[in-house]
């Protein structure tokens, strides 16, 4: 680098931020925390729309020195499920739904939630999201929006995989604690019984 002369260049910045990123992610794994990427193609007339698909991030879920950190690709890739899908077959790899259900009607998200569900039930977290919207839309307004568009579309794609024989009663009810809780509580290491 060219401290003191000449701004750096793109590649020269870019190297930096990959080796610091990389440092980062293997300690986070290191201390057990899990590494939050928001993967979402959605905000923002000037969004990198190329650099918001999750397959980006494959290289550095396949880096044999970072397999001991646990991933979360927070907003699931939006809406770019189905490469989420196959990313979270990876061992470190796990989607959660929020924003998504800020974004998706309940029929859509639940269309995502089924498949992501049928492949890798452990895989899938809830989320809402939840943010302060300003004087018209509080956090509170926000997060019953959220969980009430998620908690639809969970009921809809376990109902859907029910009626349709794939799993039981017994299993879409302990599929939806996986979601909900279970799924949150080991990934996070929470503890909750």
């Amino acid at each position: 680098m060219r401290i003191g002369r000449s701004p750096p260049t793109r590649a020269e910045y870019k190297a930096v931020q990959d080796y610091l990123f990389h440092v980062i992610v293997r300690t986070a794994g290191r201390l057990g925390m899990a590494v939050h990427i928001h993967v979402l193609d959605a905000f923002g007339g000037f969004y990198n729309i190329r650099g918001a698909t999750p397959l980006t991030l494959e290289p550095t879920f396949d880096d044999s020195t970072l397999r001991g950190t646990t991933f979360v690709l927070i907003h699931g890739g939006w809406p770019h499920t189905d490469d989420t899908e196959g990313l979270i077959q990876k061992p470190n790899v796990y989607a959660d739904i929020s924003m998504m259900d800020q974004i998706a009607e309940p029929s859509e998200l639940a269309r995502v939630l089924r498949r992501w569900l049928s492949r890798s039930p452990d895989k899938v977290l809830f989320g809402t999201d939840a943010f302060d919207g300003g004087v018209d839309q509080g956090w509170g307004d926000v997060a019953a929006f959220g969980t009430t568009t998620a908690r639809k579309a969970l009921t809809m794609a376990l109902w859907g995989m029910v009626r349709d024989q794939e799993i039981t009663m017994d299993r879409a009810r302990e599929l939806a604690r996986m979601v909900l809780r279970e799924n949150a509580n080991r990934v996070y290491k929470l503890g909750l019984k």
